[in-house]
């Protein structure tokens, strides 16, 4: 079914969804922001799987998080809401993307932001990646959600936002190194948010 009517003057006009076409339209939202899969999505917005897995079964239009994505991206509304126009996406020949770009100061998070970054320079296979900030160090993150092997993460400790080196133990169990308070713990005690690629730190 076609987005737009003819008008009695020839005035093409634009048929807005109210309800359905809500994944059609979650796929050009997380085309906007170049993420890869709707959990990228969720922790960009700050909204949990089931409110996605319920819009999404639902097909419910997301008229907030169009709105959102709009202010984020600069992407035209049209084109979110409906698919027609110029998407004003970047080509894939240009070495520019856009990033997330998140400021964490004792634990909480202060700002986030989108930068413009030379795709070049990204490690090849890797999935909705962005940047943290923590005490003037600045880390790429794998954000994809990953089994959890050995090795430095972005970890959510009841509400507290940190980077941990983080074993697996046998039992399913994971060891989080953290000095004098090192301690233990089964997978679902922590929030992983994403795996450390790269750091870049001032010398």
């Amino acid at each position: 079914m076609s987005n737009t009517i003819e008008s009695p003057k020839g005035i093409t006009e634009h048929l807005y969804p109210s309800q359905g076409g809500g994944k059609e339209a979650i796929n050009r939202i997380m085309s906007a922001y170049q993420f890869n899969t709707r959990q990228a999505l969720c922790n960009h917005l700050g909204i949990s799987q089931s409110t996605m897995a319920n819009r999404w079964m639902r097909d419910t239009f997301p008229h907030d998080w169009l709105i959102a994505c709009h202010l984020d991206t600069g992407t035209p509304l049209l084109w979110l809401a409906t698919g027609q126009g110029e998407s004003r996406k970047e080509d894939k020949e240009e070495a520019s993307t856009r990033l997330r770009y998140k400021k964490i100061s004792n634990g909480v998070e202060q700002s986030s932001e989108l930068v413009s970054y030379d795709a070049r320079l990204l490690p090849a296979n890797v999935s909705d990646p962005f940047f943290v900030e923590i005490d003037n160090v600045v880390y790429l993150i794998e954000g994809a959600k990953a089994e959890v092997t050995d090795g430095l993460w972005l970890i959510d400790i009841d509400g507290l936002i940190s980077i941990k080196e983080v074993y697996r133990l046998p039992g399913k169990k994971l060891r989080v190194e953290n000095g004098p308070a090192s301690f233990d713990c089964a997978p679902d005690d922590i929030n992983v948010l994403g795996r450390i690629v790269s750091k870049t730190e001032s010398v």
